[in-house]
């Protein structure tokens, strides 16, 4: 009997140390699965947050970026047919087992607004896979595939071999009893993009017409300009790229008949460029001559002359999950006067401060010293009052700033759009 006691002893002994064993391994699986869904914080470009809220109910959508589990940057870029790639980085908060990553895709040039937000979405549902799987919610998801088997891969050929073409045209009327307003333009584009050449040419046709009416006297100023440029550019490395620059313009606000200019150039860039949605960093250097011709006599007595420009110019663009920087130095002389320059400083800064409140800045500063065009002859008033002419300045600046508040609820899964 003592021994069947010391055995039925050792047997429950057994049984508790199975079922605590059972259950610290049910407990460790449990607790590697995050509790509810993976909270997403979206920002970038604009979205149709309706439509995604819609078709991605496994996670929840939050207005913090402070709270959310995955912080999501997108970013888009003009691919070669005019189409775009969309760039999406994922950014891990909570999750131990997960890192950083980024996934791209792409839309044609034709897409329709429900095509472009279809494909943005599907794609940022697979993203989103690796932490959906990390969280209680993968139990009440399942993958479906909907293709079919064995089906062969086409060989696709490109009839217009890279070559893509764009034409716009836009127009826009105001009308009041003593005023008119008219203003149209045609723009014409001709790309051709691969890995290693980019090849663009654009044409543009601007017409601003204004009139007025002051007891019984019309008064008319209309301002047209024409613009063409060409640009090859080879990649020459992973940072270096080479290229030339043919402009054409001519603008009767400006004084100008026609303005021709050739420059080679060259450009680096600090990053690589397969980073170039998250980090920008580039110098180019830009040389060579232009051709003027005036309408009217300059204050330099010149009717028609040839000059030679270079060019400076730096540009950052850096993007991270707590805002946001854009800024460009462009600084610009003609060699045979290095007094005759122009520099000028555009930069956009978006930055969170805090939870729930952040900070926008945007500013742009030229110094002025190459109005080389300007009339010599006095300009009258009504000239002035109608902005048919530039008039000389030696700077120019704008700027803004703004700021966001935002407190309360997490939470943005609703979709309601009653009135």
């Amino acid at each position: 009997m003592k021994i069947i006691s010391v055995i039925l002893i050792l047997i429950v002994v057994s049984a508790n140390h199975i079922c605590a064993e059972n259950s610290d391994s049910k407990a460790y699986l449990s607790n590697n699965k995050k509790e509810g869904k993976p909270k997403v914080y979206f920002e970038g470009i604009r979205l149709d947050f309706d439509y995604m809220r819609r078709n991605m109910q496994f996670v929840d959508f939050v207005n913090e970026p402070a709270v959310a589990d995955v912080h999501i940057i997108i970013t888009q870029r003009v691919n070669g047919s005019g189409g775009r790639v969309y760039s999406m980085m994922y950014n891990n908060r909570t999750f131990e087992n997960l890192s950083n990553y980024t996934l791209t895709t792409t839309s044609a040039s034709s897409d329709t607004q429900d095509e472009r937000r279809k494909i943005i979405t599907d794609a940022l549902k697979m993203g989103l896979m690796p932490f959906v799987n990390e969280s209680e919610v993968s139990n009440k998801l399942s993958i479906r595939y909907t293709g079919k088997e064995d089906t062969p891969t086409a060989n696709v050929e490109d009839p217009w071999n890279h070559w893509t073409f764009r034409g716009d045209f836009n127009g826009n009327l105001n009308l009041e009893e003593s005023r008119k307003n008219f203003n149209y333009y045609i723009n014409l584009r001709a790309d051709k993009v691969t890995e290693n050449w980019k090849i663009r040419n654009s044409g543009r046709m601007n017409v601003r017409t204004v009139e007025y009416l002051s007891d019984g006297e019309s008064y008319r100023s209309e301002n047209i300009s024409n613009y063409i440029s060409s640009s090859v550019v080879n990649s020459l490395s992973p940072r270096w790229s080479a290229g030339a620059f043919f402009g054409y313009s001519n603008s009767n606000y400006t004084n100008i008949v026609y303005s021709v200019s050739l420059k080679p150039a060259i450009e680096y860039n600090i990053f690589p460029w397969d980073i170039s949605d998250r980090k920008v960093f580039t110098i180019a250097y830009y040389i060579g001559p232009e051709w003027k011709k005036y309408y009217e006599e300059t204050i330099y007595d010149k009717l028609q002359e040839r000059l030679w420009e270079q060019t400076l110019r730096l540009d950052l663009q850096l993007v991270h999950t707590w805002g946001e920087i854009e800024a460009g130095l462009n600084a610009s002389n003609y060699l045979h006067d290095f007094g005759k320059n122009r520099i000028t400083l555009d930069t956009e800064l978006s930055i969170r401060i805090i939870r729930g409140f952040s900070v926008n800045f945007d500013l742009r500063l030229e110094n002025v010293h190459d109005q080389i065009y300007l009339p010599k002859a006095e300009l009258s008033l009504e000239d002035i009052l109608l902005n048919k002419v530039q008039l000389p300045s030696t700077f120019e600046v704008g700027a803004g700033v703004g700021v966001r508040v935002q407190f309360g609820s997490i939470y943005n899964n609703i979709v309601n759009n009653r009135l």
